[in-house]
């Protein structure tokens, strides 16, 4: 952004070519575009720039003439406002760029929020409304039937119905969540045991019946809409959907075909139940944070096994030698074998710290000290990994949504100039420095 001195403008209102011809250059690039100067004083700091740079966003306090007339100094011949100046640039730079704005990164988000505020520029406010005038200025597009029902089921925005079946599923989950919260309290066991014994028993039964079928029923209108078969497996959402629904076949069949009290049947009823918390995840689909949480977990898969397998050598490390150690003591009665020293060793390393199990001889307490010591380190360099992998995808995640939003204002820049130029005729200087006061009047 060009910054001039107070000395040529006094000079250059009075018409004094001396100074004229210091800035000739920038000058003449500026009378060939026909453009009017605007000079801006912002707490001392005076900033140059053209009146089209700042017509990009009209609805502004700097891009309407009319709003800011009342902060025009015709002593000075300047627009005076009494700001941030560091702030201020990156502001001017979001007019003539046009829409990058890029805030010094060492102000805190509330004072650029404030200068933002006074200069009335809302970013999230001006794209929203463009892209709800670009949604109702395109033509409409024509979808299929299939393309419609795989909508109304996976996007609860599109319309009523899919609204209406997003809320349902919502209240199937925390009714699962619920009754399987229930089912755990040793005096509500009962009412899940035999559904046809009472009335309130087969009514709770039923409720269930009713919440699976509509589970199965979403996963199979999901499945057989999806644009591509192959796709629709590698999406752990979907294999959450499948994990919610499987144990209650599961539990069919095996009921079905229960002949007696085989130990081997009431086991595989038990895995279900435990299985069937995965029903829980689903409530993750209703979410965008926990789903860009998930999607950040999947991407730092190699993270988290490089992690695991970090702790596991040094478990076993450490579980081996305590259990060494206690053996060559005569009070050792707890470290029965090398899987109670690794116990000891998980819990020891991530400093949990149960107290079922700990050493009795001085060597042992000696080695339990260095072992929570060296944990700390052990989980610490892994864990710096994992927290810097979620940190650049949430860094990606927002760049892409800057510049998104960039790319938006300067479609709106762009709109404003267009309107601007069939409404305004051309405008000859004839090859003279135009009169620098009169763009104020």
């Amino acid at each position: 952004m060009p910054r001039i001195g107070a000395k040529f403008w006094e000079d250059a209102l009075l018409g004094k070519k001396s100074s004229v011809s210091s800035l000739s250059g920038d000058i003449r690039r500026l009378e060939t575009k026909n453009a009017k100067l605007i000079r801006i004083n912002c707490a001392g700091e005076i900033y140059i720039t053209t009146e089209q740079s700042l017509s990009h966003y009209p609805q502004t306090l700097l891009g309407n003439p009319l709003k800011r007339a009342k902060y025009f100094n015709e002593r000075e011949g300047t627009y005076y406002f009494d700001r941030n100046q560091e702030i201020f640039s990156s502001i001017l730079y979001f007019y003539q760029s046009p829409g990058t704005f890029r805030p010094p990164e060492y102000f805190d988000a509330v004072v650029i929020d404030e200068e933002l505020e006074f200069f009335e520029i809302d970013l999230v406010k001006m794209t929203e409304d463009y892209d709800e005038e670009k949604r109702r200025a395109a033509k409409p597009v024509v979808l299929t039937g299939k393309e419609k029902v795989h909508r109304t089921i996976t996007d609860p925005g599109y319309n009523r119905v899919s609204f209406v079946w997003a809320a349902i599923d919502m209240i199937c989950i925390l009714i699962t969540i619920t009754t399987m919260v229930v089912e755990s309290i040793t005096e509500y066991k009962e009412y899940f045991v035999d559904p046809f014994e009472t009335p309130l028993k087969m009514g709770i039964y039923s409720l269930d019946v009713f919440i699976n079928t509509f589970f199965t029923i979403d996963l199979l209108i999901k499945f057989a809409t999806w644009p591509q078969k192959k796709l629709f497996f590698k999406k752990i959402l979907n294999i959450l959907d499948i994990l919610a629904v499987l144990p209650f076949y599961v539990e069919l069949v095996v009921l079905a075909t229960t002949t007696g009290a085989a130990p081997t049947q009431f086991m595989a009823l038990k895995v279900c139940r435990i299985v069937r918390v995965v029903r829980v995840l689903k409530i993750v689909r209703h979410s965008r944070q926990l789903t860009e949480v998930m999607e950040v977990v999947a991407s730092a898969k190699e993270e988290f096994v490089m992690l695991i397998g970090i702790v596991s050598l040094v478990v076993l490390l450490v579980g081996s030698i305590m259990y060494f150690i206690e053996t060559l003591s005569s009070s050792q009665d707890q470290f029965q074998s090398i899987l109670h020293g690794c116990w000891w060793g998980v819990v020891t390393i991530t400093t949990v710290g149960y107290g079922d199990l700990s050493p009795k001889s001085g060597l042992g307490r000696l080695f339990g000290s260095l072992v929570v010591l060296f944990g700390i380190v052990v989980l610490a360099f892994p864990m710096t990994i994992i927290i810097s992998k979620f940190q650049d995808a949430f860094t990606i995640k927002k760049l892409k949504g800057n510049k998104e939003m960039t790319q938006k204002l300067r479609e709106i820049a762009e709109r404003s100039v267009c309107l601007r130029t069939k409404r305004s005729s051309t405008i000859s200087t004839n090859g003279k420095l135009p009169k620098l006061h009169e763009e104020i009047r």
